[in-house]
Formats: structure tokens, sequence, C-alpha cells
């Protein structure tokens, strides 16, 4: 008999990517399909994913990641694996609690300093900028929408306005810039494995994710830096993600985390990752029947 699996997604951001996962769910596993926007009543939830024994989350993107937060904690109230977790969306892309679990782990990333809306120091803005530039990020955003560069105080203050109008909810951070030569790098691992590494390169510093203004390359991915990508994959507990990570003078720096990672940057790639989450998902869905 085939396992039941959920597939939590949002018909406002539904694409090609959602509909070959549906596709490839389906050939291994009955599969209950959970819209974002159709879910209103707590007891219509209950009777739908109850015969689930995962749900796969793939609901997490802005404007509604919010929302798809509080459907995620909801299915976990009721007693159903989610991946990835509420945890992972709403602790792990925390850009500020990202920074935290780094440090706690020993995984290099970029020094970082919470930033207060209002009322901050401009002295201890200014000391910072004195050790070089700083990049401005809304702690919950997506695809660079809300991310500046600054180089003095009175950028900073210019820049910082600029996000709080973009995401006016949204604490602050200033992560230092690193340069980069217009590249950033994906690694995206289903499983806790690394099953994919991309160089993004754009057209200046910032890297967002559109095509319109970067382009994509495979590059070989050495054992020093799959090592560094795993063991932040188990440690943030995110079964499949994509980190981003910046190089200079050789040294690697994770930037951030995604719980919902994008499958196309390579795009006759996108079928074999896809493969990878249906089997990933298949062969939990059979541990979790062999414990029972």
């Amino acid at each position: 008999m085939k396992p039941t699996v959920g597939y939590f997604y949002s018909r406002k951001n539904f694409n090609l990517t959602d509909t070959l996962l549906i596709e490839e769910l389906r050939k291994k596993m009955n599969l209950v399909l959970i819209v974002l926007e159709k879910q209103v009543d707590y007891e219509k939830i209950h009777a739908l994913i109850k015969p689930c024994r995962y749900i796969f989350n793939n609901a997490g993107f802005e404007p509604r990641t919010f929302e798809g937060v509080e459907l995620t904690k909801t299915f976990e109230e009721m007693g159903k694996k989610v991946i990835n977790s509420s945890q992972s969306f709403y602790y792990q892309e925390d850009k500020w609690m990202f920074y935290l679990k780094c440090l706690r782990y020993n995984l290099p990333t970029p020094k970082t300093y919470l930033i207060p809306k209002e009322g901050h120091d401009p002295k201890q803005i200014r000391k910072i900028l004195k050790h070089g530039p700083l990049v401005l990020k809304a702690v919950f955003s997506d695809s660079g929408i809300a991310v500046e560069k600054v180089v003095f105080y009175k950028m900073f203050r210019k820049k910082l306005k600029k996000i709080v109008a973009k995401s006016p909810t949204s604490p602050i951070i200033a992560q230092k810039y690193i340069p980069n030569d217009r590249k950033s790098y994906r690694v995206t691992l289903i499983g806790h494995k690394v099953v994919q590494s991309v160089v993004k390169i754009g057209k200046n510093w910032k890297q967002t994710g559109w095509k319109e203004s970067e382009y994509y390359e495979p590059f070989r991915i050495d054992k020093k830096l799959k090592n560094i990508c795993e063991k932040a994959s188990k440690k943030l507990k995110m079964d499949i993600c994509g980190l981003d990570l910046v190089r200079n003078s050789g040294k690697w720096y994770l930037i951030e985390a995604n719980s919902c990672p994008a499958f196309d940057f390579i795009e006759n790639e996108e079928v074999r990752l896809i493969k990878k989450v249906a089997d990933y998902l298949y062969k939990l869905c059979v541990k979790l029947k062999q414990k029972h």
C-alpha cells in the first residue's frame, strides 16, 4: 500500500516546480493537496491531513510566509511531521537566529549586528562602519527585496528608512560586507546531503535569485565545503534547504538558509532534484511505518 503524504503549497505562487513535484510524488505515494489560500476551518484541516504520514511544505515564500508558518504549526499541533518544520521557517530563516546558530556551532559567517529601527546610537554605528561596509537586511525577507549596502552613516540612515518602508514589521540586521566579485553560491541539500552546488553571477554585488539580473553555473564542491554545508543542514534541522554563501580570499562564509529552495537554477537538473525529494519523502514514510 502506498503511503500518503501531504503537499502544502500556495496557489498564488504555484509554478512549474510545483507541477513537477506533484507528478513525481504521485508516482510513489498517495498525495493530499493542501492549498494555503483555502484553509480556514480547523476541523476541515484536521480531516484533510489525517491520512498523511508527512507533509511537504512548499508554502514559505513571501509575502505569504507567515500564513504558511501558522498552518505549518497547526499541522504539527495535530501531530504531523512537516518538512521543513515551522522551526525551520521561524528560526533558521530568521537571519538573526541563523547568525546565532552559526556562532553556536562554529559555522563560518560574517560578523552580524542587530540594529534598532529607531533610537540607535549614531556613535556606535559610525564605530562599526569604521571596520568596513555593512549589508542591512530585514530579518524576514526574500530575493534581496529588503537588502542594502551602506558605507557611511548618512547612507546608513537613508537605507535603513528604505528597508523599514519595504518591510515595516521586520527587525533589521547589519552584516559585515564580504567582497564577492559579483558572485555568490547556492548549495542545495536533501536529507542533509549535498545534491547541487551553483555559482550565481550577477551584474552587481547583490545576487537575488532573479534570472533577469544574473545567471547560474554549476561548480565543483570540495570536501571541506561539503562538510560545512552538511553540518549546517543538520545543526539547523533543515531536511531540505538551500544555503547561500560567499567566498573571499579562499574562505567561505554562510550568509543565510532557505527552507523552500529553488530547484530550477540549472534547468536540466530540476527533474533530478525533484526525484531526490520524492525518494527522500518515500524513505521517511517507510521508516516511520517500520517504527510503528
